[in-house]
């Protein structure tokens, strides 16, 4: 007897019902189909769950206590069918106890591929579900239905537009017993919650704690005392009124710039400084200012010592300029990243010119004298110390595309801390830039030394020159590629006119003639500059990528991992000298593009001449402020692969066939 009611207390909890809308006691169930198509024979249908006042069904991580909606498909062959897309849930307190769900009404929408024929075939759908008030019971709808039966409901619309798809980069580390969610956002924050996926790791219940940072924003959530540290974290953020998909791994955080102290941050930082000097695109400033000081010998050591300090002045200065730059910008809500000011195709073009017309006067006999232009200090004297300082803004302004070894880790370290820290990273990357010079202040008579000035010294100078065009073709090529056509003839012409003024003021005695030369090239320079402002900045098409089987988005990354594909993703800059080297030194090599293609390694280039908000919040995610940065992933790896800033082609054969 005891049996028989057991089963007539099940069948009161399960409907099976072949139609459309099924009853099963707390809750009307029934399938639903949107108005939107996603993809070509995609189709969104939705279970579609009209609860009783104060009823409840849960999210796929119900929090402290429930269950999640299990849907069992029958489909006729050819059908394909997605998991759920769960809604955004909301907070369902029992306390102590904390759950996730949604209250007297949802839609999981579904996406499903039917064949264009068999769109009157019918399917079935077994749904199994937690319903909770003050109890909860747990109940079941079998629903059998064709697509073509489905009844529109425009709820559904509404619910799969407002699923989260964004994905928003996040640092996360374990600190204190909490999970620290840091990241950046624009907005003032009223509300906010994450709703993790996984169970078991934190305190559904326990406030979660959010804190405003200098530049960013910092949501502490305490974990469980028994949780087990989960190499990622997944869940939904919500912000306001938004939602974003949070998937972010632990150990990542764990390599990158979260990881490092303040000590060794400012360490490397210095080696960062000092290697610097090394890079290519800082020589035709350095070997200038290095044929300068050649130029004094036999000088007072008080006279080097000032125009090295002043030099050294001048560097450290401009850090600390750019370091309150970025963090101003960047506590306003605009993103950038080291390097930032040659993604102005403005900026890159007065460079261009500096260069160019530093290159025409080393070529030529113009007694430049005091004037701004004598940035190299050639043929000192007691009036040029204003130059040296010069020389040292010039040359930070020239070397921060560059990122040399240790440089990328500290910098990107610099700009998720306060300013007090910041500050002091920065002071040492431009002390390990001008430590040389510093030498040279404190030990003026290494000066002796160096070979004694003389005639090999103008030919040396003119020599020099052909750096600065070497630089100023580089960075019209940039130019150009920031811009376009119209753009780059508008910049030709300005080099035209800035030759044929240099060309005459050199033949001209006359000084009222010069100063007029000079007041007429300034204003059509500066005309010229102004049609460059007003450019609109188009899409860079790096021929890279058009090799590549995909182009970069935000959230790339996740999808490759979720379909087991092995990816290398390449952050580059066109005006990154590091990046161009690092390519064809490396990773354009046959041997590099052969293996990729024979092993199925995607190949991605990011590409960040232009300013893009996506590939620096994706750079900050691996502790970084600027590029270069290669990652790599392939299967049965925990996390990806930060590769060095400075590549070889048999380091990255190295690292693209090592053994898991």
């Amino acid at each position: 007897m005891k049996i028989i009611q057991l089963c007539f207390l099940l069948l009161a909890y399960t409907s099976f019902i072949f139609s459309n809308t099924v009853s099963t006691g707390h809750a009307e169930v029934s399938i639903v189909k949107s108005t939107i198509v996603s993809n070509e024979n995609e189709l969104i249908i939705g279970v579609k769950m009209d609860m009783q006042d104060h009823w409840h069904t849960y999210w796929k991580n119900p929090g402290d206590s429930g269950g999640p909606l299990e849907i069992t498909w029958g489909m006729p062959e050819g059908y394909e069918v997605s998991d759920i897309l769960w809604p955004t849930p909301s907070l369902i307190p029992y306390p102590p106890l904390m759950t996730y769900g949604y209250e007297n009404f949802v839609i999981f929408p579904i996406l499903i591929k039917i064949p264009e024929e068999n769109i009157s075939d019918k399917f079935s759908a077994d749904i199994d579900f937690l319903i909770c008030d003050d109890i909860c019971v747990p109940e079941r709808a079998l629903i059998e239905t064709s697509f073509s039966e489905l009844s529109s409901d425009a709820n559904l619309d509404e619910i799969y537009r407002k699923i989260p798809s964004i994905v928003l980069p996040v640092i996360t580390n374990v600190k204190n017993n909490n999970l620290e969610l840091r990241f950046s956002f624009n907005e003032n924050i009223d509300e906010i919650y994450f709703y993790i996926e996984q169970g078991d790791v934190v305190l559904h219940a326990s406030m979660q704690n959010l804190i405003e940072e200098e530049n960013n924003w910092l949501l502490e959530i305490p974990l469980s005392d028994e949780s087990n540290l989960l190499e990622s974290i997944q869940g939904i953020l919500s912000i306001n009124s938004e939602s974003f998909v949070i998937d972010a791994s632990l150990s990542d955080t764990e390599q990158s710039s979260a990881s490092l102290s303040v000590f060794s941050a400012i360490l490397f930082a210095f080696l960062g400084g000092l290697i610097l000097n090394l890079m290519p695109c800082v020589f035709p400033i350095i070997s200038l200012k290095v044929l300068s000081f050649v130029s004094m010998g036999g000088e007072s050591k008080n006279k080097i010592r000032t125009h090295s300090l002043l030099f050294c002045l001048g560097v450290i200065l401009s850090f600390i300029v750019i370091a309150i730059v970025l963090l101003a910008l960047k506590s306003s809500g605009v993103f950038i990243g080291w390097g930032f000011q040659l993604q102005s195709p403005l900026i890159v073009a007065v460079l261009s010119m500096l260069m160019f017309i530093i290159g025409l006067i080393l070529l030529s006999d113009i007694n430049i004298g005091s004037s701004l232009t004598r940035l190299g200090n050639i043929g000192a004297n007691k009036t040029d110390y204003w130059s040296s300082f010069l020389t040292g803004i010039l040359a930070v302004v020239v070397a921060s595309p560059c990122t040399a070894p240790f440089m990328g880790a500290a910098i990107g370290y610099a700009l998720i801390q306060p300013s007090f820290v910041t500050l002091p990273i920065f002071i040492s990357l431009g002390l390990g830039f001008c430590i040389p010079y510093l030498m040279l202040s404190i030990r003026p008579e290494l000066i002796s030394s160096l070979p004694k000035p003389g005639q090999w010294m103008e030919t040396l100078k003119e020599f020099f020159a052909f750096p600065m065009f070497a630089t100023s073709l580089w960075l019209i090529w940039v130019f150009s590629l920031q811009t376009g056509t119209d753009a780059l003839i508008d910049l030709m012409v300005s080099f035209l006119v800035l030759a044929l003024l240099i060309w005459i003021l050199n033949k001209l005695s006359s000084k009222n003639i010069k100063i007029l030369l000079i007041l007429i090239g300034l204003i059509f320079t500066t005309m010229q500059l102004n049609s460059i402002k007003n450019l609109e900045i188009k899409s860079v098409n790096n021929e890279n990528q058009e090799n590549t089987k995909m182009s970069w988005y935000l959230g790339i990354e996740e999808d490759f991992k979720k379909s087991n594909q092995a990816y290398l993703i390449n952050f580059t800059a066109a005006w990154c000298i590091t990046c161009q080297a690092n390519d064809k030194i490396a990773l354009s090599r046959s041997s590099v593009v052969n293996y990729m293609n024979i092993n199925n390694i995607n190949y991605v280039v990011a590409d960040w001449t232009n300013r893009d908000k996506d590939i620096l919040e994706v750079l900050n995610i691996y502790g970084r402020s600027g590029v270069p940065l290669y990652i790599f992933w392939k299967p049965g790896m925990g996390k990806p692969q930060v590769l060095p800033a400075i590549l070889t082609e048999k380091l990255v054969m190295d690292i693209l066939s090592q053994q898991l």
